[in-house]
């Protein structure tokens, strides 16, 4: 009888068309002004090995009902959020490929919200050694994580943040996903939780190229890629869920349009990424055991920069000295920094000062970049007048 009850009443609040853009827009917007004790929340980024801060949201409403936008923020807005304003104006667009499709693993219900493909997408630049910006072609995907049983994730300022992991990656049919994937694919995010629900904003380079071979995507209860999560059949191409894995292990299809493929970018990708990864020397039996320390490379990094305090950061790392910035908070409360490496690259960003600290928090390690043995990571510190200092340091 409840199953009945349970269905009639899905197909009760199922609406006949989709909703229309612009009003989930203005019932978010609404909803903000009247949630008068409204949470902060903190934007935190980190970046994987060659990988450009950017961000994309794609956040369609698709067939849910009209009050489902109060639950989840649009597109245009959390782009909006990360500063992101030619990724919030492809959405307004509608240039994204809306999926809402929701797989519930482990304790958590996660959500692919969709995803988009292009060049020049993002307004933070990436330069070349030489210092001549690049244009990068990237794909972006959007997924929501929550608790399946409604618990609140952990918000960035409390401890249990921290112990939070996820894996977010396309994959490619025909291609073992130990070798390639976010990691070997120029990949990085930003995340914030919202509400209870995190967001994980991922990019990589453009897939769109091996869409006629199908595509998935894969989020992971890990930090980098676990093959026991998956299974890849060699002979088929298949990438497929284990289904005896106990934790969080969700594989979607991408539904991007084979029409999009590339198969002459796709086999160059191909050729230059086994360039990388194992050289033209590299004996066949070393060459899974290459790309998983390339992969665990970055994880060894995150669990270093977990250990850093105001306190012991010279230990692990080297200030470089013209990074320094005294920041004062604009009339918005916001801070902007920026800096340039030599040679080129490098970063630059605004912040709301309640995203940097909460409570008595003073120090905070921001996002941290780089390859091999070159990593960097920005820090922030509240003075006594206000101000904050911005560093970026060189890690040991």
């Amino acid at each position: 009888m409840d199953d009945k009850l349970d269905e009639l009443l899905k197909h009760a609040l199922t609406p006949k068309d989709e909703p229309d853009i612009w009003l989930n827009q203005k019932i978010v917007r609404q909803a903000k002004e009247r949630e008068d004790m409204r949470e902060n929340t903190k934007k935190t980024m980190r970046r994987v090995p060659a990988a450009a801060l950017a961000a994309a949201i794609v956040l369609g409403c698709g067939s849910i009902t009209a009050f489902a936008a109060w639950k989840y923020l649009s597109p245009q807005n959390v782009a909006e959020e990360f500063g992101q304003t030619k990724l919030a104006d492809a959405f307004a667009k509608g240039d994204a490929v809306l999926v809402n499709e929701t797989q519930s693993y482990g304790e958590y219900d996660v959500t692919l919200m969709g995803l988009i493909s292009g060049k020049d997408l993002s307004v933070n630049p990436t330069f070349d050694e030489e210092g001549v910006q690049l244009e990068l072609d990237k794909t972006y995907s959007v997924v929501a994580i929550k608790h399946a049983d409604g618990t609140p994730m952990a918000k960035t300022s409390e401890d249990a943040y921290a112990d939070m992991e996820f894996f977010v990656s396309p994959l490619i049919r025909g291609l073992d996903p130990v070798w390639y994937n976010a990691f070997t694919m120029s990949g990085g995010y930003q995340e914030m939780v919202e509400d209870g629900i995190l967001y994980r904003i991922a990019e990589c380079d453009n897939v769109e190229k091996f869409a006629d071979r199908g595509l998935y995507l894969c989020v992971l209860d890990s930090t980098f890629y676990n093959n026991e999560a998956y299974q890849f059949d060699k002979e088929s191409g298949e990438i497929t869920r284990n289904e005896a894995y106990s934790g969080l292990n969700a594989l979607f299809q991408l539904p991007i349009d084979a029409s999009a493929a590339d198969p002459e970018a796709a086999k160059a990708y191909i050729d230059q990424m086994e360039q990388e990864l194992f050289g033209d020397e590299q004996q066949e039996d070393g060459k899974e055991q290459e790309a998983v320390n390339k992969s665990q490379g970055i994880n060894t990094v995150a669990e270093t920069i977990k250990k850093i305090t105001e306190e012991n950061i010279d230990q692990y790392a080297k200030k470089i000295a013209n990074s320094v910035q005294i920041c004062k908070p604009d009339q918005e409360n916001n801070i902007s920094y920026k800096f340039k490496q030599k040679g080129g690259g490098g970063t630059k960003g605004k912040m709301r000062m309640s995203d940097c600290f909460s409570g008595d928090e003073k120090f905070k390690v921001g996002g941290y970049w780089g390859s091999d043995d070159s990593y960097y990571m920005e820090t922030f510190l509240l003075n006594e007048d206000g101000t904050v200092t911005y560093t970026v340091y060189k890690l040991k």
